[in-house]
């Protein structure tokens, strides 16, 4: 018997002692061994499994579906039956799935004529619907994966929305010539000029959205702006955020939430005077505003947008903030939106923070899973990045379903099945008439937000933090 324990006990400290060796060498290394973060590098194996179906699949590539108005899929999915996990049917799901996932792998032979970017992007067959707002805007940040990011555009492409990009200086240049060539072929993209870099601690991100703001102010059309990052989806057709928005009726969706106070720096203020927020210098007082920490990802009437352009100046406050260690883009629109003193239109009150009661916001799913829970509980693909769930295949039937408007993250090195899936399910919805989920009018009317929005002004009027509907749990959609 201790024969035969004793292998088993010189491997284990074999390991113990090798990890221990990498973790004093290079300890985010043990921290992602055990961490479970995802790292988009592929093996050859996969590589080479991926290239074999792609090869197969161009042998017999069928692009009627040009013709025919329905959506087409690239060679590497053409075999992925979107409509059969749609339905549930988990036996089929189970062979888009582990070792039978489906990554993205570049087109290094990519087509960038206008001609061909183009047909990409707008169905040959297309016949766009007048939007009672005139249009949607979207402020995205990028920095890689020009081919997802070109998806987004074609899932929510309609003439009358608007596309601004912001790109990461560290960028490659590859992708910087990409991106400029999109915004050459198509009159309603606008790519600004690349001048920062952003990070994940949030430097430089409220400047690319104001950015982004000022630029698309300026633009006729569009009645909401959906501030965005890179490896956000929308999923929601044009006609789908059009009428969400038009029942939001101009309130600002925003999340909010106390503020998180070793973010500022304590040699810098905050009372309007010293960040000469008002342009009517007039308005400046000694008032010191109430910060709320709460997420980049919003959604903002064009009143809004137009007040934070033309009625203040954000050059101070976006400055300070960047001179934070970590969250500096946390803090920019939830603080206007939960100060009614400042009047930014469609704003909402911080009561409900001071109740500590969370108010439910539309814009944004992303899962949250720190490290001390279990991921394969948390997520259906029991993947993480940077503590947030990789949304996968197994996502699709609950993000067809959810309200929200959009969700991060989905990684196309991960898993481009969910995000063909998604661009497939919006072709669908957007040309070709399928309602396979109605718009639950009564839930966005009756948001905590719209709301206040609609009775604040009544001197009768007491607001109630608390929502008619029940805490949405993304579990019971999948």
């Amino acid at each position: 018997m201790r024969f035969t324990k004793k292998p088993f006990y010189s491997a284990a400290l074999l390991i113990l002692s090798c990890t221990f060796i990498i973790y004093l060498g290079r300890p985010t290394t043990l921290f992602n061994l055990f961490h479970g973060e995802f790292d988009p590098k592929l093996s050859v194996d996969r590589e080479l499994a991926v290239y074999k179906r792609i090869t197969e699949a161009l042998r017999t590539v069928d692009r009627s579906c040009e013709e025919q108005g329905f959506y087409c899929k690239r060679p590497e999915t053409q075999h992925v039956d979107c409509g059969r996990v749609l339905v549930g049917d988990k036996v089929y799901l189970q062979s888009l799935t582990g070792s039978n996932r489906i990554p993205l792998i570049e087109n290094s032979f990519l087509n960038l004529t206008c001609s061909a970017i183009k047909s990409r992007i707008i169905p040959k067959t297309a016949q766009f619907k007048p939007l009672k707002l005139n249009g949607t805007a979207f402020a995205r940040i990028v920095f890689a994966d020009y081919e997802f990011i070109e998806k987004q555009v074609q899932a929510s492409y309609h003439p009358q929305n608007v596309f601004c990009f912001a790109i990461d200086a560290n960028s490659s240049a590859e992708f910087q010539r990409k991106m400029k060539k999109l915004e050459q072929c198509l009159p309603n993209v606008v790519v600004l000029p690349v001048t920062e870099s952003y990070d994940s601690k949030g430097h430089n991100i409220n400047l690319a959205h104001y950015n982004c703001m000022k630029k698309l102010e300026s633009l006729r059309g569009w009645g909401y702006l959906m501030l965005l990052q890179n490896h956000d989806v929308i999923t929601k057709s044009v006609y789908e955020l059009d009428r969400i928005f038009e029942l939001l009726g101009g309130v600002n969706d925003v999340f909010m939430s106390r503020e998180i106070p070793e973010r500022r720096k304590k040699h810098l203020k905050w009372d309007l005077k010293s960040l000469k927020l008002f342009r009517n210098d007039s308005k400046n007082s000694d008032y010191e505003l109430e910060i709320s920490s709460g997420s980049v990802h919003s959604s903002l009437s064009r009143a809004a947008v137009k007040w934070l352009v033309e009625e203040v100046d954000l050059s101070i406050f976006i400055d300070q903030w960047n001179q934070t260690d970590y969250g500096a883009d946390e803090q920019f629109i939830s603080t206007f939106q939960m100060s009614p003193d400042l009047k930014m239109p469609g704003h909402f009150t911080n009561e409900c923070i001071h109740n500590d009661t969370a108010i439910v916001t539309i814009s944004r799913l992303a899962r949250w899973v720190p490290i001390y829970l279990d991921r394969a509980a948390h997520c259906a693909t029991g993947t993480v990045r940077h503590d947030i769930c990789i949304f996968g295949i197994e996502d699709f039937r609950a993000i067809s379903k959810f309200p929200i408007l959009n969700v991060n993250k989905m990684l196309p090195a991960f898993d481009y099945s969910i995000i063909e899936c998604t661009a497939e399910l919006l072709h669908n919805r957007t040309y070709l008439g399928q309602v396979d989920q109605k718009i639950e009018k009564n839930l966005y009317e009756n948001l905590v937000s719209v709301q206040y929005h609609k009775n604040h002004r009544n001197p009768d009027y007491k607001l109630n933090c608390t929502s008619d509907f029940p805490p949405w749990n993304y579990s019971n959609y999948l």
